[in-house]
């Protein structure tokens, strides 16, 4: 095989929970992480121009996790083959959604794939670790229970649920860096709502509303006080299972598929179109599901 094609999809986080800062100087943390339908398409084949010439919506980019991770690959393997690839980005960058860690994640099994998988899963695994604290979630499937940086991976089931996601048009630099200074001790918290979630994902129930909270909550809200608007917008729309993603600024809304189109339209009425961009989706399935409402 000389070419490969993969998607590469977003997560959201159902619930997030810091515990405390560890002695190294990272935040302990325990989430929920979520697949979602809303990818980026990759393309890569062998023998094109070298890692560093890549297409990205037909902008040139040269250090990104994509580089970083057929780098790993080729180093790991002994194989250095020259692999081009191309990204049609659909995910929002920067907001929460783990558009570049899925990428990473997906560059290394499509690069492990095209040089005839010379690595195991465990291999992968160990430089995804590298790569970024989400990416080693993205190997595995739909959901999983994160632990420690979010390197540790506990798969769990996921639900059936349409996902409204609302993204606020806004940059924050060095985001995560700067909601965790703000995150004060009276965030941590040990860890429970993600053993409620997880013990009802298992049972095939949505999560308690309330378990959705993200610790992120109050930093994002201090840093940008235009979007606490939205929890009580979405209350009022009839949205009880909603949070934020990652370190945010994508919030989003779990629904039954019946309520979805009324939900949607109640919110979009709600927001400065100017300000907030809205997009329709659902959590990837398992096998057999029951609707968020159960």
């Amino acid at each position: 095989m000389s070419i490969a094609s993969v998607r590469a999809p977003a997560k959201i986080n159902l619930g997030l929970e810091i515990l405390g800062k560890r002695r190294d100087g990272y935040h302990e943390i325990r989430s929920v992480l979520a697949k979602i339908d809303m990818h980026d398409d990759l393309h890569f084949s062998l023998g094109r121009s070298g890692n560093g010439m890549s297409s990205i919506d037909g902008v040139a980019t040269a250090d990104n996790l994509i580089d970083r991770a057929i780098g790993l690959v080729q180093s790991r393997s002994g194989f250095p083959t020259r692999i081009g690839y191309e990204l049609k980005k659909r995910i929002p960058i920067a907001a929460g959604l783990g558009g570049a860690s899925s990428d990473a994640a997906s560059t290394l099994t499509a690069t492990n794939k095209l040089l005839g998988n010379p690595l195991t899963h465990e291999d992968l695994v160990d430089l995804a670790g590298r790569l970024g604290s989400d990416v080693p979630f993205f190997l595995g499937g739909p959901a999983a229970a994160v632990g420690g940086t979010g390197t540790r991976v506990d798969p769990v089931p996921t639900i059936s649920a349409s996902v409204l996601l609302i993204i606020p048009r806004v940059a924050i630099p060095g985001k995560t860096a700067a909601l965790y200074n703000e995150v004060s001790a009276n965030e941590y918290s040990p860890g429970h709502r993600i053993e409620r979630t997880v013990e009802r994902l298992r049972a095939g129930v949505a999560p308690e509303p309330a378990d959705l909270r993200n610790a992120f909550t109050a930093p994002l809200y201090q840093l940008l006080p235009w979007l606490a608007i939205l929890p009580d917008l979405l209350r009022s729309c009839g949205c009880c299972r909603f949070g934020i993603s990652g370190a945010g600024p994508a919030h989003y809304a779990l629904l039954d598929p019946a309520e979805f189109a009324n939900v949607t339209s109640q919110v979009r009425s709600g927001l400065d179109p100017e300000r907030f961009d809205l997009y329709q989706t659902s959590l990837l399935p398992n096998r057999t599901q029951r609707p968020p409402n159960a």
